[in-house]
């Protein structure tokens, strides 16, 4: 995951990407590997696993911001 790219489907503004404390941990199942998700315009943070990881910002009824890329 590219922490700097849009993500298709997904607002213009999100990103998401792996937690380094997880990222190598061979412990912790795919599933269960938290990401860093947040709204790159508004600095709102989620930390979420792999298998929760939403369709979209949650925010994005509420965000004067929302673009949704294509």
């Amino acid at each position: 995951m590219d922490q700097y790219s849009p993500i298709k489907g997904k607002c213009q503004f999100w990103r998401e990407a792996p937690d380094e404390d997880d990222r190598y941990d061979m412990s912790v199942k795919t599933p269960n590997k938290r990401v860093r998700c947040s709204c790159w315009v508004d600095g709102d943070q989620w930390v979420v696993t792999n298998a929760t990881i939403p369709s979209d910002c949650p925010r994005k009824l509420q965000c004067r911001y929302y673009i949704k890329t294509g």
